[in-house]
């Protein structure tokens, strides 16, 4: 029969993802924790080049003018000091050279420590994470594009909007306090101009916060898309041989072209933003001009000119006007740098939820103790200390329990069964009941919807296991080492008779005995190297290097022949004889004196 169940413990991707987290792992303004001093001292490196830039083109315009009308007027050339202005002209042309370099290098320093930082902080917290959110966020590439590709979105925070507008802020204002007191005009004509300056300013702000959801929505159809074109991947030659590729591609295409029409969009109002932006400024010059022709016309002669208006000084606030633009104008084209940052800062909060940290916790990524806090596995914290496990004989027992993968229509469900230690408990049943389901469960990657668990009548997710417990899944973890090297994941100080021990015992020593490299065989990515049976038994030998008091195997004769299904299965009893042994297994064969759970088919409604 099946039954509308209420999840008493349930972890699902939506959780996850949901940003909006009482106590956030990480916020955008940890990012200057690690190296704040470093950040201030491009910040006024980066004000200097500014500054220089500015500086250098008004002061040369304000040169060439001054001269010029020094031998108009024909003062000579000792009413006019050349030596002075041409001194300071190269000493900011050198300011802005080395201002620009010291910047680009204390900045890229600073943001190359901070990704490394990041990186390692993300991975220790993922590390630490219960198995359930492991195993059921993201897939191993999509883990590693969070780590890689949202972390890099991470310093556009820094580099493109507080450094940049922070930069910009300073020089305007100095621009207006130097307009203040060199500019003869009216008190109207200098509002306006402060107006626009303020505008000019502002506008890539306000577009920045408003470009937020924008933002989003692209990081959102670009990973659509990827996700698109990958999905077929695992199954090309297939997909070519059935000749579906083409239809398995319209997906992406339609993901490709909403991209498309949505990064066009984005750049028109770039090109917008950035063409209003230099509209402001040419305006604040055209008000300067109209202001200083307004003055002149009513002087009487171009002495009196001269004598109210101080030209070279009128022109260096128009050039500083035109200059100023190549350091606002760019804020414009970054309007999507806050949002790109937010975006990326939202998915990595995803992986790392509030749930996990103490109650009202403030500690953020940065806080180097918050790394040592967590448990990986049982929604357990490291400073909360479980429970010994027995050294006497255990006794399990599953009452109404019911587990099952998020999302998922089917799983185990009103399980009722005792274990002994020494007698194996065998699980049986058709594909969808459950039987792996159940050994995730007790192995700690999932939780039990409901019913309860014990171990010598004590929670069995109470327990302390670490390496008392072990467990051999469907996804078999093979890397691209050796053979030694695979096995010695299980116990890593383990001798190579040791090795030779456990390999015995699952019938690889005649296959290893064939190996020309012997202990050092490359198995390749992923096992490529050997067969599938063999991977399996290479992860079974890496369980039985050392006791433990529970072993949780997830068919493991899969691909053995007879005589070697029953020499696998001997040795593993004889290796659990005093402990607690759950096999799924779908052969039907006398494997002895055995427990025996027989799971039916079910269908979860939630």
């Amino acid at each position: 029969m099946n039954k509308q169940r209420v999840t008493e413990s349930k972890v699902n991707s939506q959780q996850l993802s949901d940003s909006a987290a009482p106590t956030p792992v990480f916020r955008l303004r940890d990012m200057f924790k690690p190296s704040f001093d470093l950040w201030v001292f491009s910040w006024i490196l980066g004000l200097v080049t500014a500054l220089s830039m500015i500086a250098l083109l008004m002061i040369s315009g304000w040169f060439i003018t001054g001269a010029a009308l020094a031998g108009m007027i024909a003062v000579g050339s000792h009413a006019f000091n050349y030596m002075l202005p041409a001194g300071i002209i190269r000493m900011l042309a050198m300011a802005r050279t080395a201002g620009r370099y010291g910047e680009l290098m204390v900045s890229h320093n600073a943001v190359f420590d901070l990704l490394k930082t990041l990186r390692l902080r993300f991975f220790n917290r993922l590390a630490a994470l219960p198995l359930i959110q492991q195993r059921n966020t993201l897939h191993a590439s999509q883990y590693m594009h969070r780590l890689v590709n949202d972390i890099d979105k991470l310093d556009e925070f820094i580099l493109r909007v507080i450094s940049p507008w922070l930069v910009g802020s300073v020089s305007v204002l100095l621009l207006a306090l130097f307009i203040s007191w060199a500019l003869p005009v009216s008190a109207v004509s200098k509002i306006t101009i402060y107006l626009l300056l303020l505008l000019a300013l502002l506008l890539p702000l306000i577009v920045s916060f408003r470009g937020i959801n924008r933002a989003k929505k692209l990081s959102q159809v670009s990973e659509a898309r990827r996700q698109k074109l990958l999905a077929p991947l695992a199954i090309i030659t297939q997909l070519l041989l059935w000749r579906q590729w083409q239809t398995q591609t319209k997906g992406y295409i339609a993901k490709d072209n909403e991209l498309q029409k949505l990064e066009w969009s984005a750049q028109k109002l770039r090109s917008t933003v950035m063409l209003l932006i230099q509209w402001f400024f040419y305006a604040a010059v055209l008000v300067v001009l109209f202001s200083i022709f307004q003055l002149s016309s009513n002087a009487t002669s171009p002495q009196a000119v001269l004598n109210n208006i101080d030209v070279p000084l009128v022109l260096a606030v128009t050039l500083g006007l035109l200059g100023i633009q190549e350091i606002i104008v760019p804020l414009g084209q970054h309007y999507l740098a806050l949002g790109n940052s937010v975006s990326a800062k939202d998915r990595l909060n995803a992986l790392l939820t509030a749930s996990e940290l103490e109650p009202n916790s403030e500690k953020t990524i940065f806080d180097n103790k918050t790394d040592e806090n967590y448990s990986a596995s049982n929604h357990k914290l490291k400073n909360h200390a479980g429970l010994k496990l027995p050294t006497g004989p255990l006794n399990a027992k599953l009452t109404q329990v019911s587990a099952k993968i998020p999302n998922a229509l089917v799983g185990a469900q009103d399980v009722n069964v005792s274990m002994h230690s020494g007698t194996p408990l065998i699980i049986k049943g058709p594909s969808g009941c459950g039987k792996s389901t159940l050994l995730q469960a007790l192995a700690g990657e999932l939780p039990l919807t409901s019913g309860h668990a014990t171990l010598n009548d004590a929670n069995w997710f109470d327990y302390e296991w670490q390496d008392q417990l072990g467990y051999l899944g469907q996804q078999l973890d093979i890397f691209d080492q050796t053979l030694a090297a695979n096995l010695r994941l299980g116990k890593a100080d383990a001798t190579d008779d040791e090795l030779l021990v456990a390999l015995d015992k699952v019938g690889l020593l005649p296959w290893l005995h064939a190996q020309p490299q012997g202990l050092d065989t490359p198995l390749g990515e992923y096992g490529a190297a050997i067969s599938g049976g063999q991977a399996r038994r290479v992860a079974l030998a890496r369980l039985l290097l050392k006791p433990r008091r529970v072993l949780l195997l997830d068919e493991p004769f899969a691909g053995l022949d007879v005589e070697t299904r029953e020499k696998v299965w001997h040795s593993v009893r004889v290796h659990q004889q005093q402990d607690l042994l759950i096999v799924v297994s779908h052969h039907e064969w006398d494997m002895g004196q055995c427990d025996v759970l027989r799971l039916k088919e079910n269908i979860f409604i939630d």
